[in-house]
């Protein structure tokens, strides 16, 4: 990770596989103001777990706290593909169907159901987009 990076999230390991470590994500209110913070914790969920891999190849114990990094990169592609293709695709359906056939609620429907199929292609497409939104990690630096 460069030095674009966000700090995202503070999470403590929860454990240590390899190069996979898995973090428990703490919730607080100092994620408030990131950009990124629906991709790290859903707001209806107090906890997660996110494998991330070691690329650091530093060594982390069960327990110890460490933050979570994302870059600004990685949670700009994750607005785009979550918010506006979508609305760049409704928006385009919407209005072009209704200049062909005058019918909102065809229209609508035709809207509607090419959001629909947009986020089958995004979900079947999970594996190849993950990719490119991957979560770093690095001990929890100390405060001076």
């Amino acid at each position: 990770m460069n030095e674009e990076t966000n700090i995202c999230r503070e999470g403590i390991v929860r454990a240590v596989n390899g190069d996979d470590i898995s973090v428990e994500i703490i919730v607080s209110s100092a994620c408030s103001g990131c950009h990124a913070k629906s991709i790290c914790i859903p707001s209806d969920r107090r906890q997660e777990i996110v494998t991330v891999k070691n690329t650091r190849q530093e060594e982390y114990r069960v327990g110890e706290t460490v933050e979570l990094l994302l870059e600004t990169s990685a949670g700009n592609k994750a607005v785009v593909l979550a918010y506006v293709l979508p609305l760049l695709v409704l928006l385009v359906l919407l209005f072009g169907c209704y200049a062909l056939t005058h019918k909102e609620l065809l229209s609508v429907g035709v809207g509607v159901l090419g959001i629909v199929i947009y986020y089958l292609i995004l979900k079947s497409a999970g594996k190849n987009v993950e990719k490119g939104i991957t979560f770093g990690i690095r001990k929890k630096r100390s405060a001076s």
